[in-house]
């Protein structure tokens, strides 16, 4: 039996690349808790044929509820110039930039990519140098672009010191599907919670 509508909406932001069917299973655990869920791959994004396909998605983040993103090895689509962002990542940084719940996820092989770089060394003429992260790049690889190690420090607030100075930097690593889907019952599964959680946030 279908929950009540709520009303509530909820962007998901991710990219589709390998991750179609995960997608459609998360659309329907939202769905089926009564949220309204905007999701490029099922359509459900409200369309302007005036605006590109970038503002129509960050658009769709301005008019959410609720945000929920997943960080992927994938970068996306979308990027325009060298240097540019993704749609996904663009929605990302729109999500961060409003007062709204945030609720992100990331693939194990993202935060294994950052922790294989992190602190390590590369020799020269036996010197060891600590390897600068934002000086690797693969970018387009289909198996891990480091781009989106970047997107999980902007989410963790990696730059952001001390620590204790951090606030909605909570970002779930998952390894299966049964892992994300654990995560988002414990989450979404009370609609009530998720309202209040939007009453504070215009409170503030």
């Amino acid at each position: 039996m279908a929950a009540e509508r709520n009303h509530i909406k909820v962007f998901v932001a991710s990219t589709v690349y390998n991750f179609q069917s995960d997608l459609d299973r998360i659309y329907n655990l939202l769905d089926g808790y009564g949220y309204d869920v905007l999701m490029s791959h099922k359509g459900t994004i409200p369309l302007d044929s005036s605006k590109s396909n970038a503002q129509v998605c960050t658009d769709g983040v301005e008019d959410c509820d609720v945000f929920l993103g997943f960080i992927r090895p994938d970068y996306g689509s979308g990027v325009l110039e060298r240097g540019g962002m993704s749609i996904t990542h663009m929605e990302f940084i729109t999500a961060r930039n409003r007062n709204i719940p945030r609720f992100v996820l990331a693939d194990y092989r993202v935060t294994f990519t950052r922790s294989l770089f992190k602190d390590s060394y590369i020799i020269e003429d036996s010197t060891a140098k600590q390897i600068n992260f934002d000086t690797i790049s693969f970018d387009n690889c289909k198996v891990m672009d480091t781009r989106c190690v970047c997107m999980y420090n902007e989410a963790v607030q990696d730059s952001v010191k001390p620590a204790s100075r951090r606030t909605g930097n909570w970002v779930q690593e998952y390894y299966d599907f049964d892992a994300l889907k654990m995560h988002l019952e414990s989450q979404f599964k009370y609609p009530a919670r998720i309202q209040k959680l939007i009453d504070n946030s215009n409170l503030e």
